[in-house]
């Protein structure tokens, strides 16, 4: 029986996590950030939402991650890369979003180091 796989039964090459990348300046509070995930939450049910800060200042550095429940989530939450989240204040409301990579994990976590 040669039966169409769904996207849940492919496995380890689909990720459920997208990056976000946005302004630091617009998500200033917790009302903020809650708006932020609830616009997400218009894609489908989110397990896991964080904000990626720098490891030494512990500043937040623009991106976020967000895990869905469902594959198919993922690609509605990506269909428009450019999106508008209606209630934070512009020009601080644009968010950049796409499919989480391991090359954007490395990215992440490297930490620049300059000759004195």
């Amino acid at each position: 029986m040669n039966a169409i796989r769904s996207s849940a039964q492919r496995g380890a090459n689909i990720t459920r996590t997208i990056t976000i990348k946005h302004n630091i300046d617009g998500i200033t509070n917790m009302s903020d950030a809650l708006a932020l995930i609830s616009h997400l939450k218009k894609f489908g049910t989110l397990v896991t939402f964080n904000f990626k800060k720098d490891p030494l200042t512990k500043e937040r550095t623009g991106l976020a991650f967000a895990t869905y429940l469902h594959y198919d989530d993922v690609n509605n939450a990506t269909m428009k890369r450019t999106q508008i989240v209606d209630k934070l204040k512009a020009p601080y409301n644009s968010i950049e979003v796409d499919i989480f990579s391991q090359r954007d994990k490395r990215a992440t976590n490297k930490i620049k180091l300059t000759q004195v």
